[in-house]
């Protein structure tokens, strides 16, 4: 059975590694757009401390500055005028003179009236099947095509039942304040999934270092699988391995994550294949094959891993320091977002 897992960056679709240097060179770019951003506003509040400013970001990722000693409220006007005026859609406020906008981001909302959910500016017809711990499962009711990526989602026809079932039970292992951190709202089941003429198990949107909080589920090629108790690892690997990528855009820049990256004595390989939800040790620090993609894919792996084969997991630790430094800084990470993710949270998978 083929398996495969994958994130997707940015609004266009881009399959190339998140590790590649064509991307970090357009991650930094961003990064030191905002550093200049900051260091101007600093420099200005020098001379007057009244100096604010404001920046506003579009969905195709344009960033839009303000910055004067006019009231916060008129500069964020001014830098969202000059946004739509560029024909840009979804101007958002993100930065507030030198703090984040706390109340910035790029969540996918369910409109009751068109029965769809809204993602980054499309819809997909879709129903409500179950909600819990404010993640709502939603099964696709119409085929989806995004031309601009190519991405398909097809409209569900199949039984799903035991798959709702496995991810409600899945869902449950995390603290309900963990899970509203993360940034997860919906989980979106679609007969098949096509990208760029492949099918994977799950993809995971992202709006550049974003998370609308949603993924989606290839019914078919799960249903690949004629055994029970395969199936169900597919199943609960999957559902940690896309909900990671959800995490780690509210823990780290997905585009760089020197931290991490810095960790490994080898260098990521692109393309390299998944076997499936099987702990792979063979090269030091890493906790799979398909670990060996990216950090992103790296992060997602261990993961999913971390919770779903536990005591083999820790077994390995021992033996791995590299794996081991992964695990102490995810658990770091992790636990910033909810201090409920201590060590009660872990014992309970053991």
């Amino acid at each position: 059975m083929k398996y495969s897992l994958a994130i997707f960056s940015i609004i266009f679709l881009s399959l190339k590694s998140l590790a590649s240097e064509e991307n970090r060179s357009f991650y930094e770019g961003r990064a030191e757009f905002i550093k200049k951003y900051i260091k101007d506003i600093k420099a200005q509040q020098k001379i007057n401390k009244k100096y604010k400013g404001a920046v506003v970001e579009s969905l195709s990722g344009s960033f839009f500055t303000s910055i004067g000693t006019s009231s916060q409220a008129e500069l964020d006007s001014l830098a969202l005028k000059k946004c739509k005026q560029k024909g840009e859609v979804e101007c958002k406020v993100r930065f507030r003179s030198l703090k984040l906008n706390k109340d910035y981001n790029r969540y996918a909302v369910y409109d009751y009236k068109k029965k769809s959910l809204k993602v980054l500016n499309t819809y997909i017809k879709s129903n409500k099947v179950y909600t819990t711990k404010g993640v709502t499962i939603l099964k696709n009711e119409a085929n989806y095509l995004n031309e601009k990526n190519n991405f398909k989602c097809t409209k569900n026809k199949s039984d799903f039942r035991n798959i709702l079932k496995i991810l409600l039970k899945e869902i449950e292992i995390y603290p309900v304040s963990f899970i509203k951190m993360s940034g997860l709202k919906f989980v979106m089941i679609c007969q098949t999934l096509e990208i760029e003429n492949s099918n994977p198990l799950g993809l995971a949107p992202g709006h550049y270092d974003q998370s609308p909080g949603v993924f989606y589920i290839n019914i078919d090629e799960i249903n690949r699988s004629k055994d029970i108790k395969s199936k169900k690892e597919i199943i609960r690997h999957l559902f940690h391995h896309e909900f990671y990528h959800v995490i780690d855009t509210a823990l780290s820049t997905v585009g760089i994550d020197d931290q991490w990256s810095k960790l490994n004595k080898q260098s990521y390989l692109e393309n390299s294949s998944a076997e499936g939800p099987f702990i792979n040790n063979s090269v030091e620090g890493f906790i799979s094959s398909y670990a060996r993609n990216n950090h992103a894919e790296d992060k997602a792996e261990l993961f999913a891993f971390m919770i779903t084969k536990h005591n083999e997991f820790k077994k390995i630790l021992p033996k791995d320091e590299i794996l081991f430094n992964k695990s102490k800084l995810m658990i770091k990470r992790l636990k910033s977002l909810s201090k409920n993710i201590d060590s009660s949270f872990w014992k309970k998978l053991n």
